[in-house]
């Protein structure tokens, strides 16, 4: 009978209930309590291909989070990891604000989604943002383009597909730019002749009359170095040992700018030759001018 009591208590007994979650944490940074939706969330591993889920990046939730398995290592609240970024702006420069979180050797690069949910708003995310453009415009394979109209400065990126390039329009005041070199345009001459005509201005006579005697053999600049060359016969694909760089023959400015017309250069590709009896390339904006006019011509 005591035997058939002490089961019976054991059985009803049971196993101990699960305690509840916390509802707060304290945050070692600003030794703060506060409730546990100002934290990032913890996320299994087996859930690390949910990423949208991620409240930071997988690799720094262990930094960061409260892991229910380490209860006793406190997380970092999600003002405090904002915080850091604001001040990593400060010190390091917009580059350097999505390297690491705040633990000590953490290189872990945080998506621009992420930077965006914790940096405080205001004046640090449009600080970021300003500082994020200049470095896309330094880091651009295609540089953005600030028009070179004195009266404008309006920024635009160009197209290096549109028929036409390197000669770009304004979006604002429709003036006409290189986007290569930089100025207003120089029509009915290409970029190497331009750039060579830049590096005359500062020669002597006589070696303006050299270059005379030079051009009589059809000699030419590498558009790389402006070093005069004369070939010897061979393919348009020439090798510089100036500047040790190849450039395409036909596409290099004369010895005298302007004595021969050259071809327009391509982009991407230096080396490149127009096709034998190709029309002349027509710029996009003056096609879409030359449309316009014909269509009001034949409303009229």
């Amino acid at each position: 009978m005591g035997s058939h009591v002490q089961r019976t208590e054991l059985e009803s007994k049971g196993p101990k209930p699960r305690a509840p979650p916390p509802t707060h944490s304290t945050c070692r940074i600003c030794i703060e309590e506060k409730t546990t939706d100002q934290f990032p969330t913890w996320t299994p591993p087996e859930h690390g291909d949910r990423s949208s889920n991620w409240d930071v990046p997988m690799d720094c939730m262990p930094h960061l989070s409260r892991n229910p398995d380490h209860q006793e290592i406190d997380p970092v609240c999600k003002t405090c990891i904002g915080n850091a970024m604001s001040a990593r702006l400060d010190q390091l420069g917009a580059r350097k604000v999505g390297v690491g979180c705040i633990e000590p050797g953490c290189q872990i690069v945080w998506s621009w989604d992420f930077i965006m949910r914790y940096l405080p708003a205001g004046e640090a995310t449009e600080k970021y943002n300003l500082e994020m453009f200049e470095v896309w415009k330094r880091d651009a394979e295609i540089k953005p383009v600030t028009c070179t109209a004195p009266e404008c400065d309006a920024v635009g990126l160009p197209d290096h597909t549109a028929p036409g390039y390197p000669q770009v329009s304004c979006h604002a005041c429709l003036h006409r730019s290189c986007s290569l070199c930089l100025v207003s345009w120089h029509k009915d001459v290409t970029c190497t002749e331009y750039a060579a005509k830049k590096v005359d201005v500062k020669m002597s006579d006589l070696e303006k009359e050299t270059l005379e005697l030079i051009q009589r053999d059809n000699g030419k600049r590498c558009p790389n170095c402006y070093l005069v060359i004369v070939k010897e016969g061979g393919c348009d694909s020439m090798y510089c040992r100036g500047c040790r760089k190849y450039f395409n023959w036909t596409t290099a400015a004369s010895a005298v700018p302007g004595a021969r017309k050259a071809q327009p250069y391509k982009h991407g590709n230096p080396r490149w030759t127009l096709p034998p009896n190709v029309p002349p390339v027509i710029c996009e904006m003056d096609a879409m001018q030359m449309a316009g006019t014909s269509s009001a011509v034949e409303a009229a």
